[in-house]
């Protein structure tokens, strides 16, 4: 490789040109012809969607033609992992720090943050766990509007990870009202036993697109400082937003 090629960028326009080839590429799909891991290739491909090169459509991803006609719609950057906003959440809690975006029925870790809260965690984003699973997964769905939440949750199964996992969907239901009207979720163990994890919805125009959540040792997150904590976060989920907003006012 030449000394002067930017090789993230030359991954970047690889990746672009498979989706042209393909009507319909999955994340398997593009690590397997461009030898790419999990982490890189996800990172590449979440990059175009959000830049409205690519769009999805449940696991495929599909070439957006808008973009390459005499029309450019405004876009902006939104890698998650650039995002100042994140890692001053992260210096604020002082607890491991995760981002995570709904793909199907799952929650996939799109930036993940330990202390000292300098670099990304890059082996962990693009790792992936059922959306009822976590508080992170739960506050997104609690605050998807029903005509989204509905068919999604016709295709959840439930399945446990621990023994403290949701698994009745009558009261995995009311649980998500109580998320929407308190506006926090709480993982009590239900993911990974002696873990305990705090989250809120990131919106976007009003609509919710990630949620930010902290996790820790379940001795270190109490009833008595859930709501301090959410507290905290909501103030990082609205940096992350204004960030977001004020990027796509760059052309």
């Amino acid at each position: 490789m030449a000394n002067n090629e930017v090789s993230t960028l030359k991954k970047g326009l690889l990746v672009l040109e498979l989706v042209k080839q393909y009507r319909g590429i999955t994340l398997r799909e593009v690590m397997n012809q461009l030898n790419l891991s999990k982490s890189t290739a996800f990172r590449l491909l979440t990059t175009l969607e959000e830049m409205n090169y690519i769009y999805k459509i449940q696991t495929q991803y599909f070439i957006n033609h808008k973009m390459f006609g005499d029309n450019f719609e405004k876009r902006s950057e939104k890698d998650w992992a650039s995002l100042h906003s994140i890692h001053q959440a992260a210096q604020n809690l002082q607890m491991s720090t995760y981002l995570g975006k709904v793909d199907d029925t799952d929650l996939v870790m799109t930036q993940v943050l330990h202390a000292p809260f300098k670099k990304s965690a890059d082996e962990e984003i693009g790792n992936r766990s059922k959306l009822h699973q976590s508080a992170l997964g739960k506050v997104i769905l609690a605050h998807l509007d029903e005509e989204l939440l509905a068919p999604l949750f016709s295709k959840m199964s439930l399945e446990p990870a621990t023994e403290n996992t949701f698994q009745d969907s009558q009261l995995f239901h009311y649980h998500l009202k109580v998320i929407r009207q308190e506006g926090y979720a709480f993982d009590d163990e239900e993911r990974i036993v002696g873990i305990r994890c705090v989250a809120v919805p990131v919106f976007r125009h009003k609509k919710v697109i990630a949620a930010l959540a902290i996790a820790a040792p379940a001795e270190q997150i109490s009833r008595g400082n859930i709501k301090y904590i959410a507290q905290k976060l909501n103030t990082g989920s609205e940096a992350i937003t204004k960030e977001i907003e004020a990027l796509e006012t760059i052309h």
